[in-house]
């Protein structure tokens, strides 16, 4: 035990604690939302950790901190990534920083590239009309009007419950997230956070007429108020009918097996043994005795991981449900971000528009149409969310062909102008 301490302590001086340790010490503490830490993990795994992982954090230079970056630019990583990879870098070194272990930040000094901004298309309102009328089912097709009329982000709306409408409002106060099973609490892909993405909850104005469509809709499907307002059943489709094959594979990968899979030679004239990782990602065999061994090893390192990580956590069933163990729980039911995305890319191609929006870019519309309208920017900032409007005018865009602004002026100008005056007139 004492020696198990000694060699903790000894990770954490400044010759012992490699940037790898130090970001294990960051996800231990970690005061973000767990989706974020799950996106952090993915880029330091990818980018940081082949190449600086190994390496003592005290021994960190700007110069290979700016040499980290441009690798990953050179290896095809657009701007955004490339800035991602700089800021988990840095957390990672701010944490050793706490700990004691160095004195400044490597990052500091070190600038990622800016993301060019490409000129978002904004739907208009016929278009987004199309769109609607191409949704598969009711639930879909208000869930689409719902989000569109209130500019929440699509988490959001889907962690809607019958409780929430409130007399011609939304209260929003939730958010479905996906933080991965690694970071949820009770070891499930999908939770409901009691909390939205900027934390403060907010009563979003959606007209008493659509309130009372929503109403109607829960009262005719049975739900309840705590129930979810667009579970899975009542907004995606049913079963396409098609049939999948079922697995090949049932039986374990015995030496005996493998013995009896025999060898085959691959297309790079080595000999490669039936039933293996080797053979499936050197000799390129797609028969299924490799993809199972590929499968094996993927579930085996998973479950390592998970062991390391949270030894104490029960086994977990896959599905929004409550882990093995734990007290009976009813399914959450909940269309996902991911089958509610699927969902609105064929709707959007059925609408034969001549660009594919994202679900997302239904708030980019309601905040253009309402700017378009003359709704002021702090309105649309308080009913998307954001505590800077600074956030919001990045959501503003034209919609549709953007006139010429001296047109603009000379038409008002012109419908204000006096009789006497004339239209055109010069006052000069």
């Amino acid at each position: 035990m004492i020696t198990h301490v000694v060699e903790h302590l000894s990770d954490l001086t400044p010759t012992g604690m490699t940037l790898s340790r130090a970001w294990r010490e960051y996800v231990t503490t970690a005061a973000v939302d767990p989706k974020t830490v799950s996106l952090y993990e993915t880029v330091f795994a990818c980018h940081v950790e082949p190449v600086l992982g190994d390496r003592e954090v005290a021994s960190l230079t700007a110069d290979d901190v700016q040499a980290l970056l441009e690798g990953a630019r050179s290896r095809g990583s657009s701007p955004s990534v490339v800035r991602l990879v700089r800021l988990v870098l840095a957390v990672t070194c701010r944490r050793a920083m706490v700990l004691g272990v160095i004195e400044r930040l490597p990052t500091d000094g070190v600038r990622a590239p800016r993301p060019v901004a490409a000129p978002a298309r904004v739907m208009t309102p016929q278009e987004f009309t199309a769109v609607l009328d191409a949704m598969p089912t009711p639930g879909a097709g208000l869930l689409a009007e719902l989000l569109v009329r209130s500019g929440l982000r699509v988490g959001e709306a889907l962690a809607l419950v019958v409780a929430d409408l409130d007399d011609g409002g939304l209260v929003v106060s939730r958010c479905l997230s996906e933080p991965g099973r690694r970071f949820s609490e009770n070891g499930q892909r999908f939770v409901i956070r009691p909390s939205t993405k900027n934390g403060a909850e907010r009563r979003v104005v959606i007209g008493r007429r659509f309130a009372e469509r929503l109403g109607a809709w829960a009262r005719e499907n049975g739900l309840r108020p705590a129930d979810l307002l667009f579970p899975g059943r009542l907004v995606l489709p049913g079963p396409s009918g098609r049939r999948f094959p079922s697995k090949k594979y049932t039986e374990p990968l015995t030496p005996e097996r493998l013995q009896a899979l025999g060898t085959f030679t691959g297309s790079n004239g080595i000999t490669y043994q039936h039933g293996t990782v080797n053979g499936y990602a050197t000799g390129r065999c797609r028969e299924a005795c490799c993809r199972q061994a590929v499968a094996e090893y993927s579930a085996a390192r998973a479950r390592a991981r998970r062991a390391l990580d949270a030894p104490d956590r029960p086994a977990r069933r896959s599905g929004l449900v409550g882990p093995v163990g734990s007290p009976a729980e009813p399914p959450l039911g909940a269309t996902t971000p991911q089958a509610w995305a699927k969902v609105w890319a064929e709707a959007v191609q059925a609408a034969g528009l001549d660009f594919r929006p994202l679900p997302r870019q239904t708030r980019h519309a309601h905040a253009s149409w309402l700017n378009g309208g003359g709704v002021s920017v702090d309105e649309i900032a308080a009913r998307l969310g954001h505590r800077d409007e600074r956030s919001t005018r990045g959501y503003v865009r034209p919609v549709g062909a953007e006139p010429e602004a001296t047109a603009v002026l000379d038409a008002l100008l012109d419908a204000s102008a006096s009789p006497a005056r004339g239209a055109g007139a010069d006052s000069l």
